[in-house]
């Protein structure tokens, strides 16, 4: 495997706007170097005077310099079949990225950072910058901020971190998407512009058809993960198919959990049907049996009884019974965990108070099986949950009413400190559910940071408890 070794210099403007005025590379395959290229650049704009200083290159330095055009053959040429390498990567890939999108290029390489790998096999330094770890490491560096001195720097401690890794920094490379293996309409300049923060992603076909929906807290990661994705028949099917894709940021996981689960079932894309983990297919169901005692099962849904509340899974299911068992002082008998004609283990050890043997009776035992009940329904409360919205001077929330979901939102932080009724002007409408009320417990237990608000001027707003 080759690899190109580059460290970038440049005018220091907004970040959409930086451009090269420096680059140089190193080709490297992993223990020596095997070729170097190096050049100033005409940005074709002045360089600001904090550049400058940080650099000390001044714009007569880069007067007469090659334009970025005019050397980008050049560096096509030079990273062709090449893992691109730097400290930060992310800076220098995606200037030079941008570099060549002006140009009308997609340029697209394999990447990896030496920070992250440095973290990982060189663990316990204070500072990662190259600075320091090439001083704590031995490394003799030349004038830092400067293109060639930083790159020759980068290419020890590669050189170093290539040595020390037994799987030679294969599991630091982050795979790029490549368009050959797409579907030819699909717009790659518009997944470019997809942001990496939480949200709804959806899929469409060549048709408009739409055939996947997904959600996450990096929709970007997500989508690209899909589209790299050939561990399956399926995965490969659906990569092939995707001819447009488009996104909603809601920034709340929680919204676009609900958001999701929405569309999958009012939609149901044909990707999605095939995910036994997108749905809840398991259910907590309540009966009375003859002697009068509310028993509780966690089975497989069925279209003839309604749960108390769902599950992704059965494995999921027995466990937050058991938890529930535990906080409610309930029976594991009683609740169909164990199978046995006498007292369960649980009497034995002073844990259960002996319904499972008719020590206790119906109605004591009933009461508490209906406070578990209750908290499921979150005790018929009307209360906002507040987490984070799209932008930073907004909060996404969702709306409970009698222990209902009835929807979500966004609304500015200033419009719900004034009035938390505010609210109402700004919900999102949605069909109560099982499913909906199981999302929205299992991140109220998940989530600490979440805000409960009752809509009761009496009681105060109210962060959610660690979970225990």
């Amino acid at each position: 495997m080759n690899f190109a070794i580059i460290d970038i210099e440049t005018t220091g403007s907004l970040p959409k706007d930086l451009r090269v005025i420096e680059i140089a590379v190193i080709l490297h395959d992993g223990q020596n170097e095997t070729g170097k290229f190096h050049s100033l650049v005409d940005p074709c704009e002045s360089i600001t005077p904090f550049i400058s200083r940080l650099t000390g290159i001044r714009d007569r330095d880069v007067a007469g310099a090659p334009k970025f055009f005019e050397i980008a053959k050049k560096v096509i040429e030079l990273t062709e079949g090449c893992v691109f390498v730097a400290h930060n990567v992310g800076f220098d890939y995606s200037v030079i990225r941008t570099e060549f999108k002006r140009l009308g290029y997609d340029y697209r390489k394999n990447h990896l950072d030496t920070i992250q790998a440095a973290k990982v096999l060189f663990p316990g330094h204070t500072s990662y910058g190259l600075k320091n770890i090439t001083k704590v490491l031995g490394i003799e560096m030349g004038k830092h901020h400067r293109a060639t001195e930083d790159t020759a720097a980068t290419a020890i401690l590669f050189a170093m971190l290539y040595k020390e890794d037994t799987h030679r920094l294969e599991r630091f490379i982050r795979r790029e998407v490549d368009p050959t293996l797409l579907h030819p309409k699909l717009d790659m300049a518009g997944y470019d512009e997809v942001p990496n923060k939480t949200g709804v992603y959806r899929f469409f076909d060549e048709s408009g058809e739409l055939i996947y929906i997904g959600k996450s807290i990096r929709i970007k990661v997500r989508i690209g993960e899909h589209l790299k994705n050939n561990k399956t028949q399926k995965a490969l099917d659906l990569r092939q198919r995707i001819a447009s894709i488009t996104h909603d940021v809601t920034g709340s996981e929680l919204i676009a959990l609900l958001v999701e689960s929405a569309e999958i079932k009012e939609k149901q894309p044909i990707y999605n049907r095939s995910q036994r983990n997108t749905s809840f297919g398991y259910g907590l169901y309540c009966y009375s049996d003859l002697q009068g005692y509310q028993r509780l099962q966690v089975k497989k849904k069925n279209l003839t009884e309604q749960p108390v509340t769902s599950f992704k899974s059965l494995v999921t299911g027995k466990s937050s019974l058991r938890n529930w068992i535990k906080e409610f002082e309930l029976c594991e008998k009683l609740c169909g965990l164990q199978d046995t004609k006498s007292a369960c283990f649980q009497h034995s050890i002073k844990q259960c108070k002996g319904a499972c043997i008719l020590e206790e009776s119906p109605e004591s035992y009933n009461e508490r099986v209906e406070a578990l009940r209750k908290k499921l329904h979150f005790s018929g409360a009307s209360f906002l949950l507040l987490d984070k919205g799209r932008t930073s001077r907004e909060s996404g929330f969702v709306y409970i009413q009698d222990g209902e979901y009835k929807g979500y939102g966004f609304a500015p932080k200033y419009m719900l400190k004034r009035d938390p009724q505010n609210f109402q002007k700004l919900l999102i409408r949605q069909d109560n559910n099982r499913d909906f009320q199981s999302l929205i417990r299992m991140q109220m237990e998940k989530n600490t940071k979440l805000v409960r608000i009752p809509l009761n001027a009496e009681q105060k707003n109210e962060r959610l408890p660690p979970r225990s």
